[in-house]
């Protein structure tokens, strides 16, 4: 990927549209951590929320036109933390004013929006990178070293397991959740591109869907209160790649814990990855018993996915999680809707 390089001898000016809680928890805080930058300006529909988050970074602009951010000479890179269907637009207008760009997953609703992101970051020759989280995480990393070590031996299925409470445990006030015509679907379209691309970057290899059943949901959310829902709260999904092997992911709304596990069934054992509570990485072999739980790798493999970010626009690097990387989710996720919309099939 080649693009006009920043200036190194000046911090990179980052504004950050939309104060959800994704904001809040993830992208203020990690561009506050991060080296090499330096949080220049928010946006926010709710102007005094603005102003208090820009108080507690210290951030010098607030804006409540998103528009009038990207046309502005403050920010070099903005994170979009906008609701699913503003993804695309705010993106394109960002890269045409010539700022690099961090979007929230998934980065479009459909295939045909995520092209032209990927297209538009082109043109401009800036940086666009899908938040993609788990990626980072120290234990998907370890087992991302373990697995290239075929420390299980050839993979033959594997399995990714996410569901929680909902939305509604996470952002009591982020509605548009439950309105497809602004989130672009239910649980598959909000936790399906943590799994598929988790699992797609430990297998090194694209997935491809087989299949796909969801419950959707009718009526109210559990502990959501009066939101109407008409997406799908639970679905499961059968995926295979080209080497053979085969799986299975599970996400939902429907939990009233919080779970995020991943299996790996190979010829020589099986490797576990637990990103909820305890032990974040098990391997048991087939030839020795119990079970085995290797150290983290922690900060000698990886930055953090903001210092990522960084250091791809100071110099001119492809990211993890790059334009296409996101589209191939996209494309996962479409290809699970067109499954469970087809009539099913009466057993008897």
């Amino acid at each position: 990927m080649k693009h006009s390089n920043h200036p190194r001898n000046r911090a990179l000016r980052v504004g950050v549209i939309g104060l959800g809680q994704i904001a809040l928890k993830a992208h203020l805080p990690g561009y506050a951590k991060a080296a090499g930058c330096q949080l220049t300006a928010v946006h926010s529909l709710r102007e005094a929320h603005a102003k208090e988050i820009a108080t507690q970074y210290l951030i010098p602009h607030i804006y409540k036109d998103w528009q009038a951010m990207l046309e502005s000479d403050v920010v070099d890179a903005v994170s979009i933390c906008t609701p699913n269907f503003t993804h695309v637009p705010i993106a394109l207008k960002a890269l045409r004013e010539g700022k690099h760009v961090l979007v929230e997953k998934p980065m479009a609703m459909d295939r045909s929006g995520a092209l032209q992101m990927i297209r538009a970051a082109k043109k401009a020759r800036r940086v666009l990178m899908v938040h993609h989280n788990m990626r980072f995480d120290p234990a998907v990393r370890t087992a991302q070293r373990l697995l290239r070590q075929k420390t299980i031996g050839e993979i033959l299925a594997f399995r990714g397991h996410l569901t929680h409470r909902g939305p509604q445990a996470w952002s009591p006030k982020a509605n548009w959740f439950f309105d497809p015509t602004k989130s672009g679907g239910g649980a598959l379209m909000d936790l399906g591109p943590h799994v598929f691309d988790t699992l797609a970057f430990l297998l090194a290899e694209p997935l491809m869907m087989a299949g796909a059943v969801a419950f959707r949901g009718k009526g109210t959310v559990p502990g959501a209160g009066p939101n109407l829902v008409s997406t799908e709260l639970h679905c499961s999904c059968l995926l295979r790649v080209k080497n053979g092997a085969v799986g299975s992911t599970t996400v939902g709304w429907a939990d009233t814990g919080y779970h995020n596990r991943y299996y790996f069934y190979g010829t020589k054992g099986t490797l576990s990855i637990n990103l909820a509570k305890g032990d974040p990485i098990t391997v048991e072999l087939r030839v020795q018993e119990g079970r085995l739980t290797p150290d983290l790798d922690k900060g000698s493999f990886s930055p953090t996915l903001y210092e990522h970010f960084i250091d791809c626009i100071r110099h001119g690097k492809t990211p993890w999680v790059s334009g296409e990387e996101g589209l191939r989710t996209v494309e996962l996720i479409e290809a699970g809707y067109r499954l469970i919309q087809r009539p099913s099939t009466t057993l008897i």
